[in-house]
């Protein structure tokens, strides 16, 4: 749960996750990313002005985060750090705090008129929440879920190349549940749009909160059913079945897409 508006004790050691945007103040090099490491927040510039909350635990030790409008503060051997990046690293923890960071300083920048009335709103002391002094109304951070999934044809895979995705990179299909929609009828809706083909035997097979700004995925494999290719041009670039022994450049490990690509390729090896 998180502590919202709060600093740590003045005696106390802590990681801090010092955050703008989607930027993370960190230590890396070729094998990790270190956080500007257990100092109590006297020795942290800024750390008793601006917003701070704490957000879980890391490595077996209270972390913060430290929500900065502008990427000023500078600390040696630190640098600002894309939140993307963590990704590269395989700390599943490290990324979730720093996503679970990142996503509080977007609420509460987003969420400082009240939706229903228009007034200025307050922080709620003891909850993650902002209230309206005026008509009460109490807002949450927002989670946005959505579905993402493999999907595989004998020994081939389906995959991608979305508009956002970089030069070269391809991975498996995802999008956003619609109101009153399951996560499976999902799937078969956002399959046949983005690639104009029916998949079956649709399985539920992990999650991961994907804070850009603030996705939550469901991931699931499924298998190909009928239909020819039939891309929507303003989501996807190119899409092909590729061999799994054969694959394109795909998202790194650590993320969801990657999971799901392994799992196919160890379901499918498994049956050879």
């Amino acid at each position: 749960m998180i502590k919202p508006d709060v600093m740590p004790p003045s005696d106390s050691a802590v990681w801090w996750f010092i955050i703008c945007g989607t930027q993370v103040l960190a230590s890396t090099n070729e094998n990790s990313a270190e956080l500007v490491p257990y100092g109590n927040a006297k020795f942290i510039p800024g750390a008793e002005t601006e917003y701070t909350a704490q957000i879980g635990d890391y490595r077996g030790k209270p972390a913060f985060v430290m929500s900065l409008a502008e990427p000023t503060l500078q600390l040696s051997e630190y640098e600002w750090q894309p939140l993307r990046q963590l990704l590269r690293f395989g700390d599943s923890e490290l990324f979730a705090l720093a996503g679970r960071a990142c996503q509080l300083q977007h609420f509460l920048e987003t969420h400082q008129y009240c939706g229903k009335c228009g007034s200025h709103t307050v922080q709620d002391r003891d909850e993650l929440a902002v209230l309206c002094p005026q008509c009460e109304f109490r807002c949450y951070p927002r989670i946005s879920p959505c579905m993402i999934v493999a999907v595989y044809r004998g020994k081939q895979i389906l995959l991608a190349r979305g508009v956002r995705h970089p030069e070269g990179l391809f991975s498996v299909l995802a999008g956003f549940v619609e109101s009153g929609e399951s996560f499976e009828q999902c799937v078969h809706r956002e399959v046949f749009e983005e690639v104009g083909v029916r998949v079956r035997n649709i399985r539920y097979v992990t999650s991961q909160p994907w804070p850009f700004p603030h996705s939550l995925m469901a991931g699931f494999i499924a298998e190909y059913d009928s239909g020819e290719l039939n891309l929507q041009d303003d989501e996807i670039i190119s899409a092909n079945w590729f061999d799994l022994d054969q694959l394109p450049r795909t998202p790194p490990l650590g993320t969801i897409a990657a999971r799901l690509i392994a799992t196919v390729k160890a379901e499918v090896q498994a049956r050879s």
